[in-house]
């Protein structure tokens, strides 16, 4: 069972999976994954904020798949008076709506195994000049190593300086001061 607090979500093992001094990254990751309006897929709900920036951009719809029984019952909760939001519940590898090709893509998923499959996808997922972008714990030597996963596509970075609470988290699984925002566009 996931313990939920306002500012994060605690797994079983009280290790953090999102913690609100993420905020200003979610701001913008939905940004970038917004700039072209249309059709947006959000993998991984967490605490709604990514998906909170996303809804006040001009786009047609927000589909948001989530895997966890706990966080998805937040995500109907939240969508309720959102008419352009698709809930998906599962495993996105398995539920990931075929025939189905969106303008945006943000992916920010815990202990995901399928995690490194999205790089594989993306190209029939993505529109022409279509936006991916993640949540990145690397540095940008490790996030130049995961560009080199693309089929498709170019990589764009913005360096973000951010101070997370160390002190606060148990799990430690942001460190450092500095965020590199990936931005892939597939061609």
């Amino acid at each position: 069972m996931y313990t939920f607090f306002k500012d994060k979500i605690l797994d079983e093992e009280k290790r953090e999976v999102m913690m609100d001094w993420e905020t200003p990254l979610m701001k913008k990751h939905a940004k970038v994954i917004t700039k072209n309006g249309g059709d947006i897929l959000e993998i991984g709900f967490g605490m709604g904020i990514c998906a909170n920036f996303i809804q006040q951009a001009n786009i047609n719809t927000h589909t948001i798949i989530e895997i966890h029984d706990q966080i998805f019952q937040h995500l109907l909760k939240w969508a309720k008076d959102k008419p352009n939001v698709i809930p998906i519940k599962g495993d996105w590898f398995e539920v990931l709506p075929k025939n189905k090709k969106y303008d945006g893509i943000m992916f920010d998923t815990y202990k995901d195994k399928n995690q490194n499959q999205i790089y594989k996808i993306l190209p029939q997922f993505l529109k022409p000049k279509g936006i991916f972008s993640f949540y990145s714990g690397h540095s940008i030597k490790g996030l130049k190593l995961e560009a080199k996963k693309l089929s498709k596509g170019k990589l764009f970075y913005e360096k973000i300086n951010v101070n997370p609470p160390t002190n606060k988290m148990k799990s430690k699984y942001f460190t450092r001061k500095d965020y590199y925002l990936p931005k892939i566009i597939i061609d």
